[in-house]
């Protein structure tokens, strides 16, 4: 990402190199100390209020700290604490403090319940939370029926009395941790503005912007390797193939850089219509093309990007593990294909942005 807030990215590129990141893959957890150098900064509260416990901004400057660590090679879980949970902990009026929250999602049954003079309590489970060993605190959405009312948010510790945390990995090495709870105490409890559609979309945005700047790495390292490596006398890049599958990276890094360019730039506008549709758009992109710039790396760079020291298998898994989080490019293509026929928006319009799409279909549609 680049624009308005090019100095906030070379400033936290700038301090995750001086920190030093282990790009080892799979990694053995979040890089703590890069971690750490953020939080000392206020860059892991940018986005959340202060007077809930963040540094204030907006989200186009979180996603720009979240494009600057994936650059640098950084396991961090900016877009699980920062993005996410802090986000919608805020939306409850719910602060963080100085916890580190990572965001979950409830299983069905799950639910909260009164137990006398102890407060509320939780029982149910959590599937598959991202960065739940790394964190002390767990935000978790209800969802309507769950809740009675609407959507709800619990807020409590990932180690207190009750708690079963099963761990496990994912490709790229952070930790993913199902969670079972048995009367597990509740510091926090509200109904939410925000359901699940819209965490889903705000998530799938942060991952369309963590997948542009991992493909970024690829095709950054992929390039200045293929005009080292020499071969039959002379550097591979003067060789018309790899030219050829070079350039064809670099048409897809920028493809995916401009799709979520456009997505922050319509999410930080008046239209929420149109900031969907820019969304789905940018997740199709950017999850259809990791496949492709990551075999181009490892087949550009041939046995040395293999190695699990070189930093290029840090980029390249990220690309294929983060792919389908918060929707797969199947997922969200559906979504923009249903857009279209149901409420009759021209396609035309859809791909050049030159139509009001998300509103003229949204009418059309009330119309029938």
């Amino acid at each position: 990402m680049t624009g308005p807030n090019a100095e906030l990215l070379a400033t936290v590129r700038a301090m995750i190199e001086r920190a030093g990141v282990d790009t080892t893959t799979p990694a053995a957890g979040m890089d703590s100390a890069v971690w750490s150098v953020l939080a000392d900064a206020g860059f892991t509260g940018i986005g959340i209020p202060e007077d809930r416990g963040g540094s204030g901004g907006t989200l186009a400057e979180a996603l720009t700290v979240v494009s600057a660590a994936v650059t640098g090679g950084a396991l961090t879980m900016l877009i699980e604490h920062t993005v996410l949970a802090g986000w919608l902990a805020a939306r409850c009026d719910i602060s963080l403090g100085a916890h580190t929250a990572t965001i979950a999602h409830a299983r069905p049954g799950t639910a909260v319940r009164e137990a006398g003079a102890g407060g509320p309590v939780l029982d149910g489970s959590v599937r598959a939370v991202v960065h739940g060993a790394d964190a002390d605190r767990l935000v978790i959405l209800l969802d309507p029926v769950v809740a009675d009312r609407g959507p709800a948010v619990a807020f409590l510790s990932a180690t207190g009395s009750g708690v079963t945390a099963t761990p496990g990995t994912d490709l790229i090495g952070a930790a993913v941790t199902d969670y079972d709870f048995d009367a597990v105490a509740v510091e926090s409890y509200a109904e939410s503005p925000v359901g699940e559609p819209e965490l889903t979309e705000r998530g799938a945005l942060a991952y369309a912007v963590a997948l542009a700047a991992a493909a970024r790495a690829v095709c950054d390292r992929t390039v200045e390797y293929a005009g080292q490596r020499t071969q039959f006398g002379r550097p591979l890049s003067k060789f018309q193939a790899v030219q050829q599958r070079l350039a064809g990276m670099a048409a897809l890094t920028t493809l995916m850089e401009t799709a979520i360019e456009a997505a922050v730039a319509e999410d930080a506008g008046s239209d929420p219509n149109r900031a969907r549709t820019a969304i789905a758009a940018a997740k199709v992109v950017t999850s259809s093309s990791a496949r492709e710039i990551a075999a181009a790396g490892h087949q550009l760079h041939g046995a040395i990007g293999f190695t699990a020291e070189y930093p290029l298998g840090r980029s390249t898994t990220a690309l294929l593990a983060w792919r389908e989080r918060y929707g797969s490019e199947r997922y969200w293509a559906g979504i923009l294909a249903d857009r279209i026929l149901e409420g009759g928006a021209d396609v035309w319009d859809l791909v050049t942005g030159s139509g009001d799409v998300g509103t003229r279909a949204a009418t059309e549609g009330n119309n029938r």
